[in-house]
């Protein structure tokens, strides 16, 4: 229906499902209040559970890894971790991380640790210097021919030894992978070194991707052999996605239902499973976009033929920008009109929506996991065959009017 050269969509309302809105568009549960209500806990939930009590109550200290590709819940376990201690007057230091600096990375960790200035603190420290106290630790953060990786790692010890319980929780630590080796291994052995002499009720974790974790590992592995526990996490079982779907459903509902997966049939939830290889992220990125689709035709009920129509190949390169994710549309839109589909470099992109590089890296390399874009043999991104297509078109249709 058109008017005005203007494209018109039917009006889209989840009244229909008894439903006040779409459950799947938080995607990261971590950014939800009463997260416990809608989490599907796993085995690694249960055990971190029992770290955790060990922690607190037999004031032990424990380092652990979280692996996983991005989307399968690393960020989610490292804020439980954070939110124990915290509740039991303890320190939780939480980076994530989005520098390959290693001296940014560190004073991160630093400013973490300290209160907020007054200003007759930043008075005194102003002073400070002026009379030329110079902070040891800034000393050693100046360069990196000046980073002592045991000196850093007894002063982080000494600063977190003041509370009853700490945790030192690193989140995407991949984004450090484009570090020099010499860096790496210097941090690392900070870490190490805290790690051999970690405070009492001590938690410390991080969370990494495999590619990244494996690289890490043959060039630091005597920091690997210090971690006391290594998840790896799996994809959400079938069983485990249905209950993903009924908890997010169930925080949404304005009327009742015998079928606590309406309007989603199990064949529509199995075929959303399959399709997003159990990676949680995925899972709800599927589920939101068919939900917000259906609720457009009024499909009634979402079956496994309805996801079929929704999520089969766009017709046309409108279509296919309109399902892009918001957040990286920017990105594909570069690609599409100033690099003609591509390949192009990561860092060209970068530049083009000046963004940060590693940004741009990770969220280029989520687009290829949704299958909105495909990589190449030199690193590379371009767009599917078929959105090529769409392109070529174009440019035919462009020279015909010429």
């Amino acid at each position: 229906m058109e008017a005005g050269g203007l494209k018109l969509y039917p009006y889209q309302s989840y009244e229909v499902y008894g439903l006040s809105r779409n459950p799947f568009e938080q995607l990261a549960s971590e950014g939800i209040s009463d997260v416990e209500s809608i989490h599907v806990y796993q085995e690694i939930d249960m055990r971190l559970q029992m770290i955790i009590s060990e922690v607190i109550g037999n004031k032990s200290s424990i380092a652990m890894s979280i692996v996983g590709p991005l989307g399968m819940g690393k960020t989610q376990r490292l804020k439980t971790i954070a939110k124990a201690i915290e509740e039991n007057r303890g320190k939780a230091i939480y980076v994530k991380v989005d520098t390959n600096d290693i001296l940014k990375l560190t004073r991160d960790i630093f400013y973490a640790l300290k209160p907020p200035k007054s200003r007759t603190n930043i008075f005194l420290e102003n002073l400070s210097r002026k009379l030329g106290f110079i902070d040891r630790l800034e000393k050693m953060l100046s360069s990196r021919d000046e980073y002592k990786s045991r000196d850093i790692a007894e002063l982080l010890t000494e600063q977190m030894g003041k509370y009853p319980y700490c945790a030192l929780l690193l989140d995407e630590l991949e984004n450090m992978q484009t570090a020099s080796e010499r860096e790496k291994i210097q941090f690392f052995e900070m870490l190490r070194h805290f790690i051999s002499n970690m405070p009492q009720g001590c938690i410390v974790a991080f969370a990494c991707v495999p590619e990244a974790y494996d690289e890490y590992t043959k060039i630091f592995p005597a920091f690997f052999m210090r971690l006391h526990y290594e998840f790896k996490l799996r994809p959400m079982s079938i069983d485990e996605a249905y209950e993903l779907v009924k908890k997010r459903l169930n925080r949404v509902r304005i009327k009742d239902t015998d079928d606590p997966l309406y309007p989603f049939t199990e064949e529509a939830v199995k075929l959303i499973h399959e399709l997003g290889k159990g990676n949680p992220r995925q899972i709800l990125r599927l589920l939101h976009y068919v939900l917000s689709e259906a609720a457009k035709h009024k499909f009634d009920p979402i079956d496994d033929y309805v996801v079929t129509t929704i999520l089969e190949e766009p017709k046309s390169l409108e279509e296919y920008l309109t399902r892009i994710p918001k957040e990286y549309k920017d990105l594909v839109e570069a690609i599409v009109y100033e690099f003609n589909g591509g390949p192009v470099s990561y860092i060209q992109i970068a530049k083009v929506v000046k963004r940060p590089g590693i940004q741009v890296y990770d969220q280029l390399n989520e687009l290829i996991r949704l299958g909105f874009l495909v990589g190449d043999p030199k690193g590379n991104y371009k767009v599917p065959e078929y959105v090529r297509k769409f392109l070529e078109e174009s440019e035919e249709a462009e020279e015909g009017e010429e």
